[in-house]
């Protein structure tokens, strides 16, 4: 069986999707994130129902399109709970070294989109255009 391939867009990558790659987004197999539309496995729950998350699979939300989960994303890190973080601190909070080798989450993350770790998010990500 051929090793999975990443599909990746230009680098570098947005915060947005250095997540989504980290979480096996752009594998050309099919993953939980890709069946469930949510590119950053964002856990189910209030924050995702107010995102438009549409049901669960159990632990992670279901987006009605891609394009949902990835607003959902950057809504997320965009928010009072993300926002004010350096990645380090972000990443170390969204993908806890309880279920995650976080420290090379964040190396990951830092190489594809040339950040450090200490940068914080509200200086550098922007929040997507009002959808009409």
């Amino acid at each position: 069986m051929p090793k999975p391939r990443y599909i990746m867009p230009p680098h570098p990558l947005t915060l947005e999707q250095a997540i989504a790659r980290e979480e096996g987004w752009y594998l050309n197999t099919v993953t939980r994130c890709q069946r469930n539309r949510n590119p950053g496995n964002i856990v189910y729950g209030m924050f995702a129902q107010h995102h438009g998350a549409t049901g669960s699979d159990g632990r992670f939300a279901i987006f009605a399109s891609a394009d949902d989960g990835f607003a959902a994303l950057n809504a997320l890190l965009n928010g009072p709970e993300y926002a004010h973080l350096t990645i380090e601190e972000c990443i170390r909070k969204y993908a806890p070294s309880s279920e995650n080798d976080t420290e090379v989450y964040i190396n990951n993350v830092c190489h594809w989109t040339g950040y450090t770790r200490q940068h914080v998010l509200n200086t550098f990500l922007t929040t997507p255009p009002e959808r009409a």
